[in-house]
């Protein structure tokens, strides 16, 4: 037997470890190993997710002590033990693994062998996390680390970092997670390390999506996939799942299919528990538009297999089909089920899902609709978003600000909300997956759409309504004149007055009955509703029922207002010296959903009302001239809010559009001055402060004089 394992033995004192597995494969199947060689072979194996082949070897192994230092042959058994136990926890015998952790660490202590303390003390590390216990897991990890550096072990060492970094990311604790992991992947580089190195990759992408950061996500991930799949390893399984993951969030959903299919496939052969969970769960998510029974089975399935990490994971993807589905209540089970376990766990992430199922299953299961029932569901999304930002997780911060602007009916906070997913990558497919955005569904079309900010036009339902349809020029006129007055009902008589001006009283009230009878017909061309659900008369007034039409020019006016006010709001606060800081957060974060919504408000103004040449006159003018006040001072307060939060160079940009639209805006001017003084950009800011004179004594205003430099006040040019 020694001639047989002669090569094999060979092979791993080299390290040429392809070449020892190949050996392997020569020796007969039952025949025993020698400790010391049947754990490095496991251990070999265990890393490429061999885990069936991994716990053969462990169990093959004798334990020979007649010619060796008991030291040396206590360690050897403590590294089998070890190595067996981490084995059984990869397949989810959690009993198992427990006992045989336990075991290792008692005879490693007795070897008091730092190689193999540290390989116990993870084994310690794995069964503590199955069992929930992240104090023990965490204090496991950093007895490992300690005995791993001073066996000077760099493999046990990366592992350990590998497993750390992962258990961080469990705990939601992603920005620590990526440094961890960082050092991880440095590790795995210097050592060449062809399953570590991938792992440590993987387990920093996992971080990467808890931050909201799907591309740097994406490219951990598929590296990491590139590396496996190159090593023809099983533990590709794990890199198709996340592959899947960020696929699935992004809503590339026949991508994040066909990977967790793949995964699938892999993960059945070996009975792989992780694998098949999370992969069942994932097609769970991703079946529930198109095939709601499919969906249901593959979540059954996942909530019937074993699974290290816990159920987390397999109930709220079953939670979410149920509400998706139409099933409140079951929803509400699982919210709560999986709300009593993450928070058992320390699983922040898992706590903050588990509150927006629980609170929107609530809602759909409960009848009330008193403001009272809407304050006690917010407050459980509210709680979910500070978690969500303790946790640094835009995607999901994004997605629980849609959540409440839904709630709510806040149509401004829902844009800025969605413009945000957009921005981070998510694509129309991730309303189609079960979870919170599937739940709310996508922002309805609206029936009728009318837009007057630039050109005019109208929408039926997404679709433009030709110009032939609506029979006149004054037809369009009407629908205009309407809009001026901002969402209030105009006096017939007055639109009367403005559309005929030559015209009898009498005559142009008879014109304007006809003209109403026209544009309803345009716009409910097939007569499906009453007269009145788009265009709403009374015997003296007509307007637009918001309930039924948007109003482009309404919502900016409705829009900007608010966002103002909400700025003077927190401007009046900090002025007053009332803490607006809890907890320590950095004031960039807590200004960032104001500055979003001040963004947001200048982009939906498209261009100046009804500025497309059709329509002159004092009832054009008023209200344009009102919309672009608005406008400019939105922009006003934006630039401000930019410097004063250090964001310089997008100060400059505001700036700079307020000027080239008015030289004469004196605000803006100085604005602009100092905040290209505040960048640094002394000698731009002195050119600006020369054309502001220039431009204030066109008008007889003294400029004002601005200590652009400590001490070196600049003064007006007198030549």
């Amino acid at each position: 037997m020694l001639d047989v394992l002669a090569p094999v033995e060979a092979a791993i004192r080299d390290g040429r470890h392809d070449d020892a597995l190949r050996h392997l494969a020569a020796v007969p199947a039952d025949a025993p190993l020698p400790a010391a060689l049947a754990w490095r072979l496991g251990v070999l194996l265990h890393q490429r997710g061999r885990f069936d082949a991994a716990d053969a070897c462990y169990g093959r192994a004798v334990f020979d002590v007649a010619d060796r230092p008991r030291a040396s042959a206590l360690a050897d058994q403590a590294q089998v033990l070890a190595g067996r136990a981490a084995t059984r926890w990869a397949k989810g015998d959690r009993t198992r693994s427990r006992h045989l952790a336990e075991e290792a660490v008692r005879v490693a202590e007795q070897s008091g062998d730092d190689s193999a303390l540290a390989a116990a003390y993870v084994a310690q590390a794995l069964a503590a996390f199955s069992d929930g216990n992240r104090a023990d897991n965490e204090h496991a990890y950093a007895r490992a680390l300690a005995a791993a550096e001073r066996a000077g072990d760099l493999g046990q060492q990366l592992r350990i970092r590998c497993n750390i970094g992962s258990r961080l990311v469990e705990e939601g604790r992603y920005r620590p997670a990526v440094d961890e992991l960082g050092e991880a992947v440095r590790l795995g580089g210097l050592l060449g390390h062809p399953t570590l190195l991938p792992l440590a990759l993987h387990n920093r992408a996992e971080a990467w999506l808890g931050l909201g950061e799907l591309r740097r996500a994406r490219s951990d991930a598929d590296e990491a996939l590139a590396l496996w799949q190159r090593a023809g390893s099983p533990l590709a399984a794990f890199g198709l799942t996340l592959t899947a993951r960020v696929h699935r969030v992004r809503g590339a959903t026949r991508q994040a299919a066909a990977a967790y299919q793949a995964a699938l496939a892999m993960g059945e052969p070996d009975g792989n528990s992780q694998v098949l969970v999370e992969a069942c769960a994932g097609l769970a998510r991703l079946s529930h538009a198109d095939d709601p029974v499919t969906a249901a089975q593959y979540a059954q399935r996942a909530l019937s297999l074993p699974n290290a990490a816990g159920p987390t994971g397999a109930e709220l993807a079953a939670g979410w089909v149920a509400l998706c589905s139409g099933d409140p209540q079951a929803a509400l089970r699982y919210g709560e089920q999986v709300r009593a376990e993450a928070g058992r766990r320390r699983d922040a992430a898992g706590l903050a899902e588990a509150m927006e199922l629980a609170t929107f299953a609530a809602h759909r299961a409960s009848s009330a609709t008193t403001a009272a029932a809407l304050r006690r569901l917010l407050a459980g999304l509210v709680e979910a978003a500070a978690i969500w930002a303790e946790l640094g997780n835009e995607f999901a911060l994004a997605t629980n600000a849609l959540l409440q602007a839904r709630l709510t009916g806040d149509r401004m906070a829902e844009v800025v909300a969605s413009d945000r997913l957009r921005h981070i990558g998510v694509q129309e497919g991730a309303w189609q997956v079960a979870g919170p955005l599937a739940a709310v569904g996508p922002t309805p079309v609206p029936e009728v759409e009318v837009q007057t900010l630039g050109h005019f036009a109208v929408r039926l339902a997404g679709e433009p309504v030709p110009v032939g349809s609506w029979q006149s020029r004054k037809a369009r006129d009407l629908v205009k004149l309407v809009v001026a007055h901002f969402g209030k009902p105009v006096a017939r008589e007055a639109l009367a007055t403005a559309l005929w001006p030559e015209a009898d009283t009498e005559v142009a009230l008879r014109r304007l009955s006809v003209l109403i009878s026209t544009v309803r017909g345009v716009l409910d061309p097939e007569r499906r509703h009453p007269a009145g659900r788009y265009l709403g008369t009374d015997p003296t007034t007509v307007r637009l029922d918001p309930t039924h039409v948007a109003v482009d020019a309404l919502f900016f006016y409705e829009a900007a207002r608010a966002a103002i006010a909400a700025d003077g709001a927190d401007t009046t606060k900090a002025g007053s010296g009332v803490s607006a800081n809890p907890a320590g957060t950095a004031v960039a974060d807590l200004d960032a959903p104001l500055l979003g919504r001040l963004e947001a408000v200048v982009a939906r103004y498209t261009g100046d009302f009804c500025d497309d040449g059709e329509v002159t006159g004092d009832w054009v003018q008023r209200p344009r001239a009102v919309l672009a006040g608005l406008h400019r001072e939105v922009i006003h307060r934006l630039a401000r809010r930019c410097r004063d939060l250090g964001r310089t160079e997008a100060a400059i940009g505001w700036y700079l559009r307020l000027t080239a639209e008015d030289s004469y805006d004196e605000p803006a001017h100085l604005g602009l001055i100092g905040a290209l003084s505040a960048a640094g950009r002394h000698g731009e800011a002195s050119r600006c402060y020369q054309e502001y004179v220039t431009r204030m004594r066109e008008m007889d205003v003294e400029p004002a004089i601005l200590p652009l430099r400590r001490h070196t006040p600049v003064r007006p040019n007198n030549s």
